[in-house]
């Protein structure tokens, strides 16, 4: 026999390699010249019966026929029932093991009487020689198990951005596998038999592993061929491509979620099995299958994009954010189980992560405060995160640890004169003051007239203020209570309400107006935030149009300061400091560690060609040039949550972009820049955000900002002709800064942030502009613009 140099697979369905062939005979106690066959088919949902029988009218269709055929029903009574009655020559038994395929799969064998047996998924329908070429190769004693190719029948059209060698996620072979008959690590889930003898001595399936309903994990069928080869490590594992299986793939499955999620859930799979068989056999065809069929994958899907298929980039990107998603559910799955591996001596439950830090803002006018190291609710805090500002003006964010007991004023104080000596300097001299040589804890000018104060020429502009929600009343109620009391003399709230079937926003709004008559609501039935936005634009009264989030609490000189941002004509965007309002969790902290939305303390002047700064009291010009990423630095520019444009500069741009699910804020200020205006980053413009407590949330997030900023990037590189040249050049430096630990991007990343944040962030770059020519598509197909 003749072993093929084909490659690994990742996935447990489909995981499968060539091996060397040249192996000395193993006799099992059941070989036969005429080995009987039995085939199971595991059931678990009424939902797919059609493809259920489907399945057995395959098996009953075999040239070579079955001696039995045996269905299981996985701890469903109803689905037996319908099944018995349905299938009279059939053995239908219920599930004795625990709930999942693997249980479902042990108990088959257990009723089986062939000697060799075959499994088929219920989704799965066999072609005609299926059988007949798979019991082919047991006449060679060799042969423990023979698994055969499994051909996606797509339930719509194959989705484009699907690279042939992530066909495994839809329980297919996959490109990389042997093309002819061949030894391999381990056989496809759906379309495999092995000896009965073989399966009886190594005690099956292991239920730790395997589909539980309609979770994607897998890797039971490679931990089990894993673990029979090393029960007998001179048998054979074979792969015949010839005995085909077609697998139905749902119109569920051939989307970017079941994507993300299946290739996640693989990663966490791959880990249990390295742990249960060794990481040198459980991962030997995953490193191959990196090394070379992935490689291959992203060069042809350059290939095709010279050759003018578009979609070769999106399947190329799919390729790099299935590897980053997988190796992020296997760090985490060893991650889980490291933290559990600690947890040996009883000891009192702390939470992972970092320890909660105490939000404190000090108004060096008014003096400075004691920090206390412990909360009402009985929290200790281990380190304060301290907002400065003089008159209003931020002079920056330090992070200072507390003591036990807590840190007194005269300490406070100090740390505050140390840290931000500088900045306290500037301040005083623009204001025609003495810089102080020690900072007291009394008010320091608190009757001074400050120069960043001074007020804005001309009657104050209306303004109207949009909130966009969905359904987040908690919030917005205290979100509407802060702007309710803006000391800017003209301006409305607008609630965009982008879940108007729940009638709770509706009721809220109409409550708070009885106090606040500025207040008014609006509702968007299509949802994503960018509809919100542009159904607030389009209601919008004011010259100027501020957004804030729901989240958000502001400032109560919040709009003035934006509306001051606006200092000449050129000026069509302002933005403001985002800072955290509590930090209480993990996931909260670790936010603030990736940079959080606030965008530093320092006045910014962004336009096409650089920006201008106030560094000691002089304006200094950062010009930009070809070596560096700006202007398609976006993210530098602000945060969704707090900015503010002129309202008919907005709409000539055409507002949001509904086809950026997310970055859709920062794709509206890029086009400001690019198009030539100026826009202004103002940090005394302030709104504090409370931040996800969830570490799953925080995921999520970190995900969809990975997601916004490279579909943003994709975006442009479609519609900006003039630009595409320019922004192709800066791509590479992009990437390496969003890769590299010591970036201004990363470096605010502690030795405790998670790396599978970070992978999931990646994940995100790479899939965002798959997301974009996705939404892209859909719209284009259902006939809606912008």
């Amino acid at each position: 026999m003749t072993a093929h140099g084909g490659f690994a697979a990742t996935s447990s369905g489909c995981s499968s390699t060539s091996e060397a062939a040249a192996v000395p005979a193993v006799v099992p106690d059941d070989r036969r010249a005429a080995p009987s066959v039995t085939v199971i088919i595991c059931v678990y949902t009424e939902r797919r019966w059609t493809e259920i029988v489907r399945a057995v009218d395959s098996v009953r269709a075999q040239r070579v026929p079955a001696d039995q055929l045996v269905v299981v029903v996985d701890h469903n009574p109803a689905l037996f029932d319908r099944a018995t009655a349905a299938f009279p020559e059939a053995v239908v038994v219920s599930s004795t093991g625990p709930r999942g395929l693997s249980g479902a799969r042990n108990t088959g064998v257990a009723h089986a009487r062939g000697d060799i047996v075959a499994f088929l998924d219920d989704d799965a329908a066999a072609e005609p020689d299926w059988l007949a070429r798979l019991v082919s190769h047991y006449d060679d004693p060799r042969v423990l198990a023979v698994g055969g190719r499994a051909v996606p029948a797509w339930e719509g059209r194959r989705p484009r951005w699907l690279p042939p060698e992530f066909d495994w996620v839809v329980g297919c072979s996959f490109t990389g596998q042997p093309v002819r008959v061949a030894p391999v690590r381990n056989v496809i889930g759906c379309n495999m038999s092995f000896r009965r003898s073989v399966l009886d001595r190594i005690d099956g399936f292991d239920p730790a592993l395997g589909r539980i309903g309609r979770t994607p994990v897998g890797c039971e069928e490679t931990e089990l061929c894993i673990r029979m080869r090393q029960r007998h490590p001179d048998g054979v594992v074979l792969y015949d491509p010839a005995a085909r299986v077609r697998h139905r793939v749902t119109a569920d499955r051939a989307t970017w979620r079941y994507f993300r999620r299946r290739c996640f859930g693989e990663g966490r799979s791959k880990a249990v099995v390295a742990r249960l068989v060794g990481a040198a056999s459980g991962l030997s065809a995953e490193r191959d299958y990196t090394r070379r069929a992935l490689p291959a994958g992203v060069r042809r899907g350059l290939r095709e994009i010279r050759a003018g298929d578009g979609a070769g980039l999106l399947r190329a990107a799919a390729i790099v954010a299935g590897l980053l998603l997988t190796a992020s559910g296997y760090a985490s799955a060893l991650a889980l189980r490291a933290s559990d591996a600690t947890a040996t001596v009883p000891r009192p439950r702390r939470r992972a992560g970092p320890p909660p830090a105490r939000v404190v803002t000090v108004e060096l006018s008014e003096g400075v405060p004691d920090v206390p190291d412990g909360g009402p609710d009985g929290t200790r805090y281990d380190a304060a995160h301290v907002f400065v500002r003089l008159h209003g003006q931020p002079l920056g964010l330090l992070d200072i640890g507390l003591p036990p007991g807590g840190l007194g004023a005269p300490a406070h104080a100090a740390a505050i004169a140390q840290r931000l000596s500088k900045e306290l300097a500037e301040h005083l001299r623009a204001d025609g003051l003495r810089p102080v040589h020690r900072l007291d804890t009394g008010p320091l000018a608190p009757a001074a007239p400050c120069v960043f104060d001074s007020d804005r020429a001309g009657p104050a502009p209306f303004v109207s203020v949009i909130v966009p929600t969905c359904g987040n009343t908690r919030l917005l109620g205290r979100a509407l209570d802060s702007l309710a009391g803006q000391d800017h003399p003209h301006y409305e709230t607008v609630v965009v309400d982008n879940a108007p079937r729940i009638a709770s926003t509706a009721r809220l709004v109409a409550e708070r107006r009885a106090h606040h008559p500025r207040l008014r609501y609006t509702a968007e039935p299509r949802a994503g935030v960018s509809h919100a936005r542009n159904r607030g634009l389009a209601e919008a009264r004011g010259e100027i149009v501020a957004f804030a989030d729901d989240d958000v609490t502001v400032d109560r000189r919040w709009l003035s300061k934006l509306v001051a941002g606006f200092t000449d004509a050129d000026v069509v965007a302002v933005t403001g400091q985002v800072l955290a309002r509590e930090l209480e969790t993990p996931a909260q902290i670790w936010l603030e560690q990736y940079g959080g939305f606030g965008k530093g303390c320092r006045r910014r002047r962004f336009d096409r060609h650089g920006y201008d700064t106030v560094v000691a009291g002089t304006v200094e010009r950062v010009p930009a040039t070809r070596r560096s990423l700006y202007p398609y630095l976006p993210g530098a520019y602000g945060s969704g949550a707090n900015m503010a444009f002129r309202t008919d500069a907005l709409r000539r741009l055409g507002g949001f972009d509904p086809l950026l699910r997310t970055g859709e804020d920062i794709d509206v200020l890029l086009r400001v820049v690019l198009g030539g205006r100026a826009l202004v980053y103002e940090p005394a413009a302030i709104v504090w955000h409370t931040h996800r407590r969830e570490v799953r949330a925080l995921r999520r997030s970190m995900y969809h900002y990975g997601v916004g900023l490279s579909a943003v990037v994709a975006k442009h590189l479609v519609t900006d002709r003039a630009g595409r040249r320019d922004l192709l050049g800066r791509l590479p430096r992009g990437i390496g800064y969003a890769l590299r630990p010591g970036s201004d991007k990363n470096g605010g990343k502690r030795r405790d942030y998670p790396a599978s944040l970070t992978a999931l962030e990646l994940c995100g770059m790479a899939l965002g502009p798959l997301h974009y020519a996705a939404a892209a598509w859909s719209a284009r197909a259902g006939g809606t613009g912008r």
